[in-house]
């Protein structure tokens, strides 16, 4: 039995959940609840982030104070996840104590390292506003791949962390001028002499090959000394005057950070197991991180020498996916080109995002094209028509002929041998993170279910009285193979899942699942899921189902 720590990226706290965020959060909670079936400890906890420029110009549009904002969309996404079935174990905010307290050590042990320095650096100031401008106040063109309107600290086109000085054409969004160079002192990070170490760790991670390829071409070239200060106005936590003054702690800073914190006040709150036993040094417990490939730099370098200087283990591995597209265009919460949980559940449900997200989630970090058309076709075709129509085409014969009992034994145990024999193949799948090839291997066990049935054509058999004997187990096998698959399934639609489990008249599960079920009573059957009404395309198209 495993010990395993999950976390997911935080959602910044400034507005709904979308799907680009829950993409990560379903990936995550089918890996979870896979690994639970197979009896292993799991604690899945995730945040909040809860600082940065953001959070003031959003508490401003609110006319909040930042705490207050914070907190209600604390409230607003714990329910969004929720509605989604994604079982956080833990879910808090970066805006806690216990953070602060861990970003003070780090700091007070990268002062011991000789790691930290302050230095005088240029940054953009609005005479208009009579302030230095965070990152998160200024546009401009990307000094990488000369994108226009991206933010002055990460370009969300190609993904490349650069200094806002380095902004082409920058505008200050607070007066909508340009502003000017000055100078100011900032504390930063020396990262160059962790080179060795971070190359070392990644040649030996169990990262996916483009994220490893990825992390040594920046390793390759001069890392920049990370700034983690930022002048006023900012919302989160002040650094001490001892270091400098009147600076605030960079937003990604402490809500790294918040791994550690979160996980620490679970463990408080619930007060069974040792913090420690995760994070200690020479630590068997597993440690997994699901990020986007957006976050990767803050993972997967200074991540680990903020770890390092803790004297806290490494993550185990870190699993990242692409980005979520519509229609071909990047979801984006700031450019409100995005869809959020609640607008998609008046349409939709949870179990078909969760279906169609799987079917393309791989261990290789391709981007996700939410094509509603696809989306449609993809849940009626292969999981309507195919997968869930399966007990309905048996039922009636169960019904009429049975009073709805299974017999005592199978028609077919060669047939049922053969669904369960594909049990190593799918849990490497699952394992492994490939859930599309769970998908891929399920449609083709779903077929043969089909093929079976046809070919044996109960609707024709149940009128020769001397086979209703055989009619009987005939039915009681295609019941027991629809039962396998959807317990590989499990993780994926736990919802559709419990209606099943409530038809079948019994608890499934993946331990058990080389037992038949027989001579057992089986419930009422009641449509299961229905096909979804293709009239949601135009709306669709028609913008009534964005933000």
């Amino acid at each position: 039995m495993k010990n395993i720590l999950v976390t997911c990226a935080f959602p910044y706290a400034n507005g709904p959940i979308h799907i680009g965020h829950i993409l990560e959060h379903i990936q995550a909670d089918i890996w979870v609840r896979y690994q639970r079936l197979l009896g292993n400890n799991v604690y899945f906890i995730c945040a909040d982030d809860s600082h940065g420029t953001s959070i003031i110009i959003k508490a401003n549009e609110l006319n909040l104070s930042p705490k207050i904002m914070i907190n209600n969309i604390l409230d607003e996404h714990k329910l969004q996840f929720k509605k989604f079935n994604i079982l956080h174990d833990f879910y808090y905010t970066t805006h806690n104590k216990i953070n602060y307290f861990y970003c003070l050590l780090l700091l007070n042990n990268l002062n011991i390292k000789n790691l930290l320095y302050k230095k005088n650096v240029y940054q953009f100031y609005d005479l208009n506003k009579n302030i230095f401008l965070p990152d998160r106040f200024l546009k401009g063109q990307c000094p990488n791949c000369k994108n226009c309107n991206q933010y002055g600290d990460l370009c969300e086109n190609c993904n490349q962390i650069y200094n806002s000085c380095d902004l082409i054409n920058p505008i200050s969004l607070l007066s909508n001028t340009t502003p000017i160079l000055k100078k100011t002192d900032h504390l930063f990070i020396k990262i160059n002499k962790y080179k060795k170490i971070l190359f070392n760790w990644i040649l030996v991670s169990s990262f996916q090959n483009e994220i490893k390829n990825q992390l040594l071409f920046w390793l390759d070239n001069n890392l920049i000394d990370w700034n983690i200060s930022r002048d006023y106005p900012y919302f989160g936590f002040k650094i001490p005057n001892k270091y400098i003054l009147n600076k605030w702690f960079y937003v990604w800073f402490d809500a790294i950070l918040g791994y550690i914190s979160v996980f620490k006040k679970y463990c408080y709150l619930n007060n069974y197991f040792n913090f420690y036993d995760f994070w200690k040094i020479d630590s068997d417990y597993e440690i997994y991180h699901f990020i986007g490939k957006d976050v990767l730099y803050f993972h997967g370098l200074l991540w680990p020498i903020m770890l390092d200087v803790l004297n806290f283990r490494k993550p185990t591995n870190i699993i990242i996916h692409g980005h979520i597209k519509i229609n071909g265009f990047k979801m984006s919460k700031s450019k409100n080109n995005f869809i959020s949980i609640d607008k998609w559940l008046n349409y939709f449900d949870s179990d078909s995002l969760r279906y169609y997200f799987a079917s393309k989630l791989s261990y290789k970090i391709n981007d996700i094209n939410l094509c509603i058309n696809d989306f449609i076709k993809s849940i009626n075709c292969n999981f309507v028509s195919n997968f869930i129509n399966i007990p309905s085409r048996i039922y009636p014969f169960i019904n009429k002929y049975y009073n709805n009992n299974l017999s005592n034994e199978l028609l077919d145990c060669n047939f049922y041998n053969f669904f369960i024999s594909k049990y190593d193949l799918i849990n490497s799948y699952f394992l492994n993170f490939n859930y599309y090839k769970v998908i891929l291997e399920i449609n083709k066990l779903i077929s043969l279910i089909n093929k079976y049935i046809n070919d044996y054509k109960p609707w024709i058999i149940c009128k020769n009285i001397k086979k209703k004997y055989e009619l009987h187990k005939f039915c009681t096998t295609v019941i027991n193979v629809f039962a396998i698959v959807s317990i590989y399934l499990s993780p994926i639609i736990p919802d559709i899942f419990n209606k099943i489990q409530k038809f079948l008249n019994i608890k499934l599960y993946w331990r058990k699942i080389k037992i038949p079920i027989l001579n057992h009573k089986i419930n009422k059957y009641k449509k299961l899921y229905k096909r979804i009404d293709k009239n949601f395309i135009n709306k669709f198209y028609n913008g009534d189902i964005y933000v």
